[in-house]
């Protein structure tokens, strides 16, 4: 594991993972999105986003109305097809964003999977790849979603 923070080209900066328990998001209101760590045979699921041109993790921003659980079913569901499976609560993230400047906290889930799902690609996520944890990180991947990859595979899952 790296040693944070840990910074990408555009300056965000991975400051804090802690492994958390989940009742703990009710009080932060500051939880605005979520991401899920999809493994599969020690490989994690990497997706191609189309707008930043990036292997990231998939999740995205809450809707109003949403716990940090329903946001992470949706935006797995909409950015890879994968749907009708359990997440389990791994961690919070802390970030420090550019653009705007912001502090920000994630909300990180995982699911392991048996079999390798059919993935759907869409407007928004045109590949996928089960990128290894031990493999390099690649120029074209964000090292800040590889970094909590790495976290959230080398904890212990609950």
């Amino acid at each position: 594991m790296a040693t944070l923070p840990i910074r990408d080209n555009a300056g965000n900066a991975l400051v804090d993972f802690r492994v958390a328990d989940e009742q703990e998001l009710n009080p932060l209101a500051a939880v605005p999105a979520s991401l899920v760590v999809v493994t599969h045979d020690d490989a994690v699921l990497m997706m191609f986003d189309r707008w930043r041109r990036q292997w990231e993790l998939p999740g995205g921003q809450r809707e109003p109305g949403e716990t940090a659980r329903q946001t992470a079913v949706r935006e797995l569901r909409e950015e890879t097809g994968i749907d009708d499976v359990t997440l389990t609560f791994a961690a919070v993230a802390e970030f420090v964003l550019t653009k705007p400047v912001r502090r920000e906290l994630l909300a990180i889930y995982r699911v392991r999977l048996p079999v390798s799902p059919s993935l759907t690609t869409n407007d928004e996520a045109l590949d996928f790849q089960w990128w290894p944890p031990a493999r390099p990180v690649s120029e074209d991947m964000s090292p800040l979603d590889a970094e909590i990859a790495r976290r959230v595979c080398q904890s212990p899952a609950t």
